[in-house]
């Protein structure tokens, strides 16, 4: 039974060949490489040219394909890699062999650490930075990149989300739920080069998957850190209501007549509001974490 899983998700990737070649050659046979292929029949015929399994993917999506190619692998440690030209195979290494330090339950590849000119444009890299900072709140993790398509992840972790149906979030499909299991993520640095032959099909409808994956990282969090999104939620509402509050006193003070009586009373509400998510998101942490405390035991 192979150590290593690789899943590698395609379609009509013009590199995904030349990636799988690599992968063979470098890992031989310490490694298992599915290919999970949504490609039209030339490149699927190209693709079991290499000698790897090639699997035709039944369902959508980034996320559907690598719960296709995980659920099938046999590794201890299960992972995949971006066939499109990206990541290096020498970098992919280094974030298997940090998983195999046992420091940590999933690893992947932080692509801001060593990226080449032109690899990310500027949009789409404030966007990966700014869901993975909202990742990282919500979570309580320390990651750099939670969107890489290079990670690895131990069978065990894997094994406790096994079931999930995947929703469209990318890697932080993985991320959110792993982080919601209690196991440890960290990132390693690795470079990052312009794609080869073809334009991401992601960047085509950017601001809705950006969106999509910022929705989802909010509403599973509600579980996961409550005392965030409500304490957050909470607190934004208490400064609206105070600043309200303020505006109305200066009113008074100004003319001597209370005129501002429907604002004083949004005011009010507002910082009422505003105390009872705080204590809601107090209360339902403390259960969260006593939960969590019955579950280790």
């Amino acid at each position: 039974m192979p150590e290593l899983s690789i899943i590698v998700p395609t379609k009509n990737e013009p590199s995904a060949r030349k990636s799988v070649l690599e992968l063979l050659k470098a890992f031989g046979n310490s490694a298992e490489i599915i290919i999970v292929d949504k490609s039209d029949a030339r490149h699927r015929k190209e693709l079991a040219g290499t000698g790897a399994l090639v699997l035709s993917q039944e369902s959508d999506g980034y996320e559907n394909a690598l719960m296709e190619g995980f659920r099938l692998s046999k590794g201890d440690i299960i992972g995949t890699l971006d066939p499109d030209g990206t990541y290096s195979i020498s970098d992919f290494g280094r974030v298997v062999a940090e998983l195999r330090k046992g420091k940590a339950d999933f690893v992947s590849g932080n692509r801001f650490a060593h990226p080449s000119r032109g690899a990310m444009t500027p949009s789409i890299a404030f966007g990966n930075r700014f869901l993975t900072g909202l990742f990282n709140i919500l979570y309580r993790k320390n990651i750099h990149d939670a969107l890489s398509g290079s990670f690895v992840m131990t069978r065990k972790a894997f094994e406790a989300m096994r079931d999930e149906e995947p929703y469209r979030a990318g890697t932080m499909f993985f991320e959110i739920e792993l982080a919601r299991r209690g196991y440890r993520i960290i990132d390693v640095p690795i470079g990052y080069k312009p794609r080869v032959g073809s334009t991401s099909r992601i960047t085509r409808a950017k601001p809705i998957y950006g969106l999509n994956i910022a929705s989802h990282s909010i509403r599973y969090a509600r579980d996961y850190n409550p005392l965030v999104i409500f304490g957050g939620t909470g607190l934004v509402l208490v400064v609206i209501g105070l600043v309200l509050g303020l505006f109305v006193i200066g009113n008074y003070l100004h003319t001597g007549a209370l005129t501002e009586i429907g604002r004083a009373l949004i005011a009010f509400m507002l910082v009422v509001l505003g105390f009872l998510s705080i204590i809601s998101g107090l209360i339902l942490d403390l259960l969260l974490q006593i939960e969590k405390k019955l579950y280790r035991k």
